[in-house]
């Protein structure tokens, strides 16, 4: 399996740094596609929001948070820091939320960083089919997890969680050879139902994902209970959407992932999902196949260029160096 594609159309970030009291989500629209980039923080009910998006022009640019990014009330914080190329298709970003210590469980804080992605894809090469992979790798770290009993005052529900959840789903269309426009559907009710005849297409699709989840919780009689299958600790993986698509149709892709750290009605609590290590996402083809993009982007399913961070300094200081590098690579260009 090998990755083939023409040369990008450059995308260029737009960085709209505008801070907002409640979320207005920004897409920009390319011809049959779309990209948005999202970040939140919420401490004590602050809903700190901003919103990045990429647009066509004429250089490579990464969508980021432009570094770490906090809410802070008192010892309650939350803290962002996300980078994303959609270009190559590389998803970065640290969240976390801490409320400190306090005589009443009443604080909230909130993390969040989110990737939406859709895309139109056509392949070419000798054949009528071939067979297409999308690559989702994944690279999560957990850590504050877990919750002792702990007196719950007039508060109904006190909860941790953390969530790093990445999907994407493909399809395409072609031409039902059985479409009759005369048909018409029958019945009604329950007994309601159109024969095959009626639809003028065929619907093709695949989607799959991966989602690391974990809340703890207590009641207000005092009860602890936890909800999803992690637990702190380091998750790696892939996971791989396969299907057989014609050459020369549109293929639908839609991607999305996002990351979460949240404290609500609690003290002592301090979360936090590391997705420093990033997810990427990659197309792979059979030699002797390549693909367009209505977005221009490449599908590398890499892991990016920078060193990757390990903490929240050393990944403003990848993203510094990687400006710096992709600077001095255009004047040489030029001279």
């Amino acid at each position: 399996m090998s990755l083939s594609a023409p040369t990008p159309v450059r995308l260029v970030a737009a960085l709209s740094l505008a801070f907002a009291a409640s979320a207005q989500a920004i897409v920009v629209d390319a011809p049959a596609g779309s990209i948005t980039f999202n970040w939140g923080l919420d401490a004590e009910n602050s809903e700190t929001q901003t919103f990045q998006y990429v647009s066509p022009g004429e250089a490579d640019a990464a969508l980021s948070t432009g570094g770490v990014r906090t809410a802070q009330v008192g010892n309650v914080s939350a803290s962002v820091n996300a980078w994303v190329d959609p270009v190559s298709g590389v998803f970065k970003s640290i969240n976390t939320a801490t409320t400190g210590s306090a005589s009443r469980p009443a604080s909230i804080a909130q993390s969040y960083a989110r990737l939406d992605l859709t895309d139109t894809v056509r392949i070419s090469g000798p054949g009528a089919t071939t067979t297409g992979t999308f690559r989702m790798s994944y690279d999560t770290q957990f850590s504050g997890l877990g919750l002792t009993p702990f007196e719950a005052g007039d508060l109904a529900q006190h909860l941790m969680q953390v969530d790093s959840t990445r999907y994407a789903s493909l399809s395409y269309q072609l031409p039902n050879p059985l479409y009759d426009p005369a048909a018409e559907c029958t019945g009604s009710g329950e007994l309601f139902e159109c024969g095959p005849e009626t639809n003028p297409f065929l619907d093709f699709s695949e989607s799959g994902g991966k989602q690391l989840f974990r809340e703890w919780a207590q009641s207000e009689r005092g009860f602890i209970y936890g909800n999803g299958d992690a637990d702190n600790g380091r998750y790696t993986g892939e996971v791989l959407l396969t299907l057989v698509v014609p050459t020369g149709v549109d293929l639908r892709l839609d991607y999305s992932v996002h990351n979460n750290a949240r404290c609500f009605h609690l003290s002592n609590c301090s979360v936090s999902v590391d997705a420093g290590h990033p997810d990427h996402i990659g197309l792979e083809l059979a030699d002797g196949y390549a693909f367009t993009s209505s977005l221009g982007l490449r599908y590398e399913g890499l892991a990016a260029s920078v060193p990757e961070p390990t903490s929240l300094g050393l990944m403003l200081a990848g993203l510094l160096g990687l400006g710096a590098v992709r600077a001095q690579s255009r004047r040489q260009s030029r001279a």
